[in-house]
């Protein structure tokens, strides 16, 4: 039995070594895989680097990444589809701008650019053109619209000149768009040869009436500084002047009587002064003007015909206008001198002494038509007779004078339908050189009546409808256009032989 335990022992002890051999290569064995893993772990992290490491054929070129300041990125804009609704609209332009041109062809702007692009120096007339022969009179002080040595004779017709004439407040862009919507219409409704047709537009068509409107027309394109080589109507004033010089006739006379004649001379002796139409418009106004002297009545006035013992008011201021516009352009200033003489004398010494020839303190101011008929000191007759007298050297304080432009201020035109357009062309010459109260009473109203009258729609646009009142039936609408144009144009059309005073 002890052999038996001991053998019993025997057997646990090996037991218990086989068992404790067993349980520590047990632990041996899981300890194992932890230091393998870190083994294996770092192997890999060794090779990759490695790896990395190592040269190779095909290896990635370096990149050189740049910068640069990109511009804004704009946001899209969403287009939309707009619809467009046409609505024809009348708009009315206030100018100081204050009505189209077309201005027209011409549109006004702040500084006032018109159509006329005229050089000022070929505008101004030519320098030979100055007269320095003063006008006789009772108190002579200058030449009738003289431009002076600097400005040519009819310098204040250039660009600058126009310009300043606003400046000064006298004129508009308002009026100076209304110049030249009407220039436009005259422009497109001349006749190819060069004349206007009065009978197509309203006028009486007759040969004596078509050579006063192309003369008045001309006058107007003149007026404004164009000539047949600066201004945009070159082509018009070029044809017009052919047109007059072939027409006259070898004594010089235009039409058998003295209303066409006086206008033509007038047309083309500024013409010539501006430098126009070249010798064969000076030869021109030379001739009229030699046929003019030779119609005088014995008495100084002019008659339709002449000379006859019938002195006419209305004719004499015609035939005073074309001689002073063919003396202030160098044309035979002596021997108009001499006429005008006669002029004065018989604007001192008519029969009726309450008309021009009475300057007392108490004077009425009044006119004559014709030798022993008198006019009233608001009539046409009456700013032509104030107009001669002032171009015969009269001052603005002669009593005559003072109570001749009250009384024209007196009866203002109300609206365009009663006007007397002759009347009135005469009436701004006149209060233009008369200046002062009288000058400003005037201008503003009448020049707002003219520019609103004037027609804007289709074929009339830039005329003035011929409203039947004193001599303007038989001209028509050619005549009323171009005696508004005059009008407005007098702020630079001649420069004032009075001086200062607007």
């Amino acid at each position: 039995m002890y052999e038996s335990a001991n053998n019993s022992n025997d057997d646990r002890s090996t037991d218990q070594e086989l068992y404790q051999d067993e349980e520590e290569h047990s632990l041996k064995a899981a300890a194992a895989p932890a230091w393998i893993i870190s083994i294996l772990v770092h192997a890999v992290l060794i090779a990759s680097l490695l790896y990395m490491l190592m040269p190779r054929e095909n290896k990635i070129k370096d990149t050189i990444i740049t910068t640069s300041v990109l511009p804004p990125v704009e946001e899209p804009v969403e287009e939309k589809e707009i619809d467009v609704i046409k609505v024809k609209t009348e708009v009315k332009v206030e100018v100081e701008v204050e009505v189209p041109p077309i201005i027209t062809e011409e549109e006004v702007t702040d500084e006032l650019e018109t159509e006329n692009d005229v050089e000022a120096e070929t505008a101004e007339g030519i320098s030979e053109a100055i007269s320095d022969m003063p006008l006789v009179g009772e108190s002579i002080s200058a030449n009738i619209g003289g431009g002076g040595p600097s400005g040519g004779a009819f310098g204040s017709r250039s660009p600058g000149g126009r310009k300043k004439a606003v400046i000064s407040g006298s004129a508009t862009r308002k009026t100076e768009s209304a110049v030249d919507a009407g220039l436009w219409w005259l422009a497109h409704h001349q006749e190819a040869d060069g004349h206007w047709d009065t009978g197509k537009y309203e006028g009486a068509g007759t040969p004596e009436v078509d050579s006063a409107c192309t003369a008045a027309a001309l006058l107007a394109f003149l007026g404004a500084g164009h000539t047949d080589r600066v201004g945009k109507w070159k082509k018009n004033v070029k044809v017009g002047i052919k047109w007059l010089i072939e027409c006259q006739r070898p004594n010089g006379a235009f039409d058998s009587r003295n209303y066409s004649n006086g206008m033509c001379t007038m047309a083309i002796a500024e013409a010539a002064g501006m430098g126009a139409g070249g010798s064969e418009a000076k030869k021109a106004a030379e001739l009229a003007v030699d046929y003019l002297i030779k119609e005088q009545n014995a008495k100084g006035g002019f008659n339709y015909t002449g000379p006859t013992s019938r002195d006419d008011m209305s004719v004499t201021g015609w035939c005073v206008m074309g001689l002073k516009s063919a003396m202030v352009s160098g044309i035979r200033e002596h021997d108009i001198k001499d006429v005008f003489k006669k002029v004065g004398e018989l604007m001192n010494h008519n029969e009726n002494a309450t008309t021009t020839g009475d300057n007392t303190s108490t004077t009425k101011g009044m006119a004559w038509y014709t030798s022993g008929k008198s006019a009233s000191n608001s009539s046409a007759v009456g700013a032509i007779a104030m107009l001669t007298r002032q171009y015969l050297g009269w001052q603005r304080g002669e009593p005559w004078l003072e109570a001749a432009s009250a009384g024209q201020v007196s009866k203002l035109p109300g609206n365009f339908e009663n006007m007397n357009v002759y009347r009135v062309y005469y009436a701004y010459l006149t209060l233009f050189q008369q200046g002062g109260a009288k000058w400003k009473a005037w201008n503003k109203p009448v020049s707002d009546i003219i520019v609103q009258a004037q027609r804007t729609d289709g074929d009339f646009k830039g005329s003035w409808d011929n409203n039947g009142k004193g001599h303007m039936t038989k001209g028509g609408r050619v005549l009323t256009t171009a005696f508004l144009v005059l009008s407005l144009e007098v702020y630079y059309r001649y420069k004032s032989v009075m001086g200062s005073g607007h």
